[in-house]
């Protein structure tokens, strides 16, 4: 992941805890954005795949 991003991230994670859980310690706080970076990295490919106005929806699963 790029610096700019791990920013982005970071301030993203920053303002969420504070706004929500303002008394967190700062170790569980350092847990938390560590896995919003682990969830970035997997959804990075996703992300990532080319996806046209054309291409056709997955079917619904229906058990």
């Amino acid at each position: 992941m790029s610096s700019s991003a791990n920013e982005a991230l970071d301030a993203y994670a920053d303002a969420a805890l504070a706004l929500h859980f303002p008394a967190l310690p700062a170790d569980a706080a350092a847990r938390v954005k560590a896995q919003f970076a682990r969830i970035a990295q997997l959804a990075a490919p996703v992300l990532a795949y080319p996806v046209d106005a054309n291409d056709e929806p997955a079917p619904v699963y229906r058990p």
